[in-house]
């Protein structure tokens, strides 16, 4: 399907396979608009690059730019990007765009598209009346959209790690829900969690080798996913994952 031919909306399903027009560029009046006022949640790869591209810990990448809460009852964490409150500006992005483009969140590089209900399946979340980079460029295949923004297989490697360490229709107690938010949180402050890898009860509680180590401290991919096996560990033990 050709945008040009059946305007997009909300309700409009995409394949990989179908087609859609969209350019994004500094003279267009709704430049970074796409930017301000909204809800953009993030994911801990998205820390990790956020993390690695601003050069500080991933500390001062959730305090300065992020605000976190607690989904209840059950109590997973949820990241979100900060908005200034005067501009209601996403935090990153300045006049001449965004300040951390090659490594921006996913939901970002989605954009102007997201994904629908129906497994396999897109959407644009956003009409050609407010997103005039609908109107522009040619058609182009979705799939092909996405691999140009840099959405690679890491991508959904991590979400599928992540998706797995995430209690289905939890809700524990109290207790049980302030440990479960801890050790998740570990997911998104990779700082934290490097200073407890070389820790002998760590490694015997994951029963990590030397080798595996040496690879997280060297790689923050790596190091992501140690954290999730991690993770995975300490809910199995506490009966929050089969």
């Amino acid at each position: 399907m050709n945008a040009d031919e059946k305007p997009q909306t909300e309700e409009t399903l995409l394949s990989p396979e179908s087609t859609f027009s969209f350019s994004c560029h500094d003279t267009l009046p709704c430049f970074t608009q796409c930017c301000k006022d909204v809800n953009i949640y993030l994911t801990p790869y998205d820390i990790l690059r956020l993390r690695r591209a601003l050069g500080i810990r991933s500390g001062e990448v959730l305090a300065r730019y992020t605000r976190s809460f607690l989904a209840i009852p059950s109590h997973i964490p949820f990241v979100q990007l900060l908005m200034d409150p005067e501009t209601l500006r996403c935090g990153l992005v300045t006049e001449d765009g965004c300040s951390v483009y090659e490594n921006r969140p996913w939901a970002c590089r989605i954009y102007p598209l997201d994904l629908a209900r129906e497994p396999g399946k897109y959407r644009t979340i956003v009409g050609r009346e407010r997103c005039l980079g609908l109107k522009e460029g040619t058609p182009r295949r979705v799939d092909l959209y996405l691999q140009s923004q840099g959405i690679d297989a890491t991508y959904a490697e991590m979400d599928e790690a992540l998706q797995a360490v995430l209690p289905r229709n939890a809700q524990p107690g109290s207790m049980r829900g302030e440990a479960l938010a801890s050790i998740l949180s570990l997911a998104y402050d990779l700082d934290r969690f490097a200073q407890m890898i070389h820790d002998e009860d760590f490694r015997s509680s994951v029963e990590v080798d030397d080798e595996t180590v040496r690879e997280a401290v060297e790689n923050d991919e790596a190091l992501l996913r140690l954290a999730l096996r991690y993770i995975r560990s300490e809910l199995t033990e506490l009966g929050l994952l089969p």
